[in-house]
């Protein structure tokens, strides 16, 4: 056999590099048979030999907490469990809602093409999601009426369970679900998912259209051939399947030079691919970590071992998008952190964030690029930020703002976060939102970044927090009326920048208890960034925010 070598490329090739040594690792007997060097990863033609098996086995795997069939069998032990007890009407309302789900899926059209892969047997899963019913109680009805209804529908589920746990059933059933939740949204119309190749077995799509063309290609004598793949310059025998392959199948990108030929120079298309990119852009969506049709890569090309740890992932039915993003750039802070700050700064480059999202037909992929400052930010903070995982604030009914993400956003596109201060402190004024020490943290936060942005820092934040506290102080009993007030006549001052007014109001407050106001003050006016920290930092102090201890820290509720 031959040694094939692939080199990192652009983002969409290296997610699929990645997807490729996920699913070659996922087998212990291939573990440590790839050969990974700086910018480029080698391994035999022999380790592709049941690629097409591993290849769904590794997708089943990692969304194994996600796909339908899995949610269906997962039940078993609690459908024992309620079988042989009296159930509740709360339990019941559950077993109602999974008898609607399995019947769904199983009358699915994935699941009908499913049965035509497996074949006759003597179980037609079709008529047992006919015969899987709701259980309601009628008005004179208690639950021990029902309970032989209930435990024909028990058994049903059980019996039906154990038909999908049979490993040829469960095989492809499992591969179609991961074919429809996942691999549909990055590439479609060849191979398993060509319509006319519905009813044909996945498993032996895959291997005819994708690992069988590249050993075949490999033995094949291109010494002569002029012809060469655009993305790593092999050279390529003849412009035709299965010797060459265009790359419009995969989602939004490339276009058909055959039916669009006016799209190239003289009319001539030289976007063809070797059959080992045809193998590696087909990986691509074991490259990305996918969460309910929305999915990120991030392309830290340094290295080899940078971009796969970057987007190593394990997923599980309870984390979200956000989390999923929060944990990849402590990832990489983490490896950050393992050097010195030069050596940081002098190995990673930008750094290209590359979001999915499936139900975005027209424009499925978005990009972000964390640059070495941006990473350095995160790094030089990441106390504070861990202190942000989690905090959420409510803006309206069911909508709620993610701190976190909020401030990375933020911080991703060079801005800073003083709108998000004002609608935090507005809140807190009027009661909606309590934890005032994470509007501290954003201003630390914020005021870190300064330099990066070109501003000038202030020193002193907690002297004028101090500041603020101080003077709550004085005001005393008096305050719980006249405070909120002032609070809401400094806010708008920061709001629209009107450093005047700002000052009006403060003269106003300190004289008004015959308090001298402190000359610091006099910062305020030197910049508008300075003045809006200023500000922020003393408005939270005059609310009577406290620095918690460290247990008091952890104890913060997460929203108001």
């Amino acid at each position: 056999m031959s040694i094939i070598r692939i080199e990192l490329s652009d983002w969409l090739k290296n997610a699929g590099i990645v997807g490729l040594v996920n699913i070659l690792e996922s087998s212990i007997d291939l573990k440590d048979k790839i050969n990974k060097k700086s910018n480029y990863i080698e391994l035999d033609t022999s380790e592709l030999n049941n690629f097409n098996e591993l290849y769904f086995e590794y997708l089943i795997q990692k969304y194994k907490a996600f796909i339908s069939i899995e949610k269906i069998v997962s039940k078993e032990e609690w459908i024992k469990a309620i079988l042989d007890k009296d159930i509740t009407e709360k339990e019941l309302e559950s077993f109602n809602n999974y008898i609607k789900y399995v019947k769904e899926r199983l009358k699915s059209a994935s699941y009908k093409s499913a049965y035509e892969i497996i074949g006759e047997t003597d179980y037609n899963l079709l008529d047992k999601s006919a015969v899987l019913k709701e259980i309601k109680l009628k008005k004179a009805q208690n639950i021990s009426d029902i309970s032989s209804e209930f435990n024909e529908q028990c058994n049903l589920l059980l019996e039906i369970i154990a038909y999908l746990n049979k490993a040829e059933i469960r095989k492809i059933i499992a591969a179609k679900n991961v074919i429809y939740d996942v691999i549909q949204g990055f590439w479609s119309d060849v191979s398993f998912l060509n319509k006319n190749n519905s009813k044909f077995d996945m498993y032996e799509c895959y291997k005819n259209d994708f690992a069988e063309p590249v050993k075949n290609y490999i033995e094949d004598n291109l010494g002569k051939s002029k012809n060469t793949c655009f993305t790593c310059d092999n050279k390529i025998e003849k412009l035709s399947k299965p010797f060459a392959f265009d790359i419009t199948w995969i989602t939004k990108m490339g276009v058909d030079g055959k039916r669009k030929s006016s799209h190239f120079w003289n009319y001539y298309s030289d976007a063809n691919i070797c059959p080992i990119c045809n193998l590696v852009y087909s990986c691509i969506p074991a490259g990305f970590n996918v969460i309910n049709g929305k999915g990120l890569f991030i392309n830290n090309n340094q290295s080899i071992s940078n971009i796969i740890s970057a987007n190593a992932h394990v997923l599980n039915g309870n984390k979200t998008l956000e989390e999923l993003e929060e944990e990849t750039y402590f990832n990489i802070v983490d490896s950050m952190e393992q050097k010195s700050v030069e050596e940081a700064k002098s190995e990673v480059e930008n750094i290209q964030v590359v979001k999915f999202d499936k139900n975005n037909g027209s424009r499925p992929y978005t990009f972000n690029v964390l640059s070495k400052d941006k990473l350095l930010i995160i790094k030089n903070n990441k106390k504070i930020l861990e202190q942000l995982l989690n905090k959420k604030v409510k803006l309206a009914k069911d909508y709620y703002l993610n701190i976190y993400s909020s401030v990375l956003d933020r911080i991703y596109n060079g801005k800073n976060l003083f709108d998000l201060l004002d609608t935090l402190t507005r809140l807190r004024i009027s009661g909606e939102y309590k934890n005032s020490y994470v509007i501290y943290l954003l201003i630390k936060l914020n005021n870190n970044c300064m330099d990066m942005r070109g501003g000038r820092q202030v020193y002193y934040i907690d002297k004028f927090k101090d500041y603020g506290m101080n003077l709550k102080k004085v005001y005393g009993k008096e305050g719980e009326n006249k405070i909120p007030g002032i609070l809401y006549r400094l806010q708008n001052a920061i709001k629209v920048k009107d450093q005047g007014r700002f000052m009006d109001t403060l003269l106003n407050a300190y004289t008004s208890k015959k308090q001298a106001i402190p000359v610091d003050f006099i910062q305020a006016l030197q910049d508008t960034d300075k003045f809006q920290t200023i500000g922020y930092a003393f408005l939270i102090g005059l609310q009577g925010m406290e620095i918690p201890s460290k247990n008091e820290e952890n104890n913060q509720n997460n929203e108001a």
